[in-house]
């Protein structure tokens, strides 16, 4: 009779236990269906995919509108993100459509271009071939193009809205030479009349390497540019002569 007794206590304290541990499971967070936590609920543990824990430009990559956006994501330089939208633009022309919104295209043109402006450096010319690039109903499209620095770099300008000494920058040319670039164009606006076109850009590029070639081999250098063109004002010719005494003043300056 006494074990009796023993069991039923025994059994009645279990039942006890279990109803004290169903209370207090009631009291803990509660999600619905739609993943929402209950108004009761505290704070949501931070889910794996919260863009707070994502690298650093993942989200800037996934909001950009052209490859050269998600280049300045990545941190590139400005010559490099308006290559990328240059050869977006002539994918663009290539294929008959605007695929700017196309995640997939944007992002195979960006990695191109990041080959195409080391290619460009190294060789002069760059080979962009990009297969399958889209699909549509009548098929797959491909895009490839071969083109040189001569034909990019006006594309890169004005995609990048490069000055001189940016442009020289991204041809890897040395501090003398940057300088020299950076003062040729701010003494070519004397009247303020904005910036200078890409072709006449390229142009002052082309003869501020030249100058440093004369300066170096005879000490002396003349740049004449005739009919540089900015974004306001008629064309104008511009001409200066550097000795390197002179130069050396502008990289002091620089």
């Amino acid at each position: 009779m006494e074990a009796v007794w023993i069991i039923a206590i025994v059994a009645g304290a279990a039942l006890l236990l279990l109803v004290l541990l169903s209370l207090m499971r009631g009291k803990e967070r509660v999600i619905d269906a739609g993943g929402q936590p209950d108004a009761d609920a505290g704070p949501a543990k931070a889910d794996a995919s919260n863009t707070d824990s994502a690298p650093a430009g993942d989200d800037a990559t996934a909001e950009a509108d052209g490859p050269g956006e998600i280049l300045e994501a990545r941190g590139k330089d400005d010559a490099e993100c308006g290559l990328a939208d240059w050869i977006m633009l002539d994918v663009n022309t290539a294929l008959d459509g605007d695929y700017n919104s196309d995640r997939a295209v944007i992002n195979r043109v960006a990695d191109a271009a990041l080959k195409a402006s080391a290619d460009l450096k190294a060789t002069g010319s760059a080979t962009v071939d990009l297969p399958y690039i889209l699909a549509d109903a009548s098929g797959p499209k491909h895009y490839r193009r071969t083109f040189t620095r001569a034909e990019a770099e006006p594309g890169m300008v004005a995609e990048g809205v490069l000055l001189v000494d940016e442009l020289l920058q991204w041809r890897g040319r040395d501090e003398r030479t940057v300088a020299l670039a950076g003062w040729l164009e701010s003494e070519s606006d004397e009247e303020g009349t904005g910036s200078l076109d890409p072709p006449s850009t390229v142009r002052m590029a082309d003869a501020t390497e030249a100058a440093i070639a004369d300066l170096t081999r005879t000490g002396r250098a003349v740049v004449d540019l005739r009919g540089l063109t900015r974004d306001r004002g008629g064309p104008r010719d511009f001409r200066r002569e550097i000795d390197r005494a002179k130069l050396d003043e502008i990289v002091g300056e620089d």
